[in-house]
């Protein structure tokens, strides 16, 4: 007999942007770029603990103008202004395979 997972939090993305429920989501950009849930995504990456991307930026650069980072963000979010940086690939260990690597990619803090 199997038994239904239980997940602490809501899988799906519309349960995560309408908590009440609601039927249907129409433009999901909107919620991209609302100040709490940019709060939300960057206490997830510091939590995280990972180092920086190909633009040498660190958590804890980030987190000395955190403010400032997620106001412009916001701002070129909602202006669609907004550009990602390439990520850092770097090769890792495969577990119990001696000798065997895979890649990783490591994007950057801020944007």
């Amino acid at each position: 007999m199997s038994e239904i997972p239980v997940h602490p939090r809501p899988r799906r993305l519309s349960d995560w942007i309408n908590p009440m429920e609601a039927r249907k989501v129409h433009s999901l950009i909107d919620k991209v770029f609302q100040r709490k849930n940019l709060e939300v995504a960057w206490e997830r990456v510091r939590a995280n603990r990972g180092s920086g991307g190909v633009d040498g930026i660190s958590v804890a650069d980030f987190a000395e103008q955190a403010d400032q980072h997620l106001d412009r963000l916001q701002a070129e979010l909602r202006a669609r202004t907004y550009q990602p940086q390439p990520v850092r690939q770097v090769s890792i260990p495969k577990v119990g395979k001696p000798g065997e690597f895979r890649n990783l990619g490591i994007p950057t803090v801020i944007s």
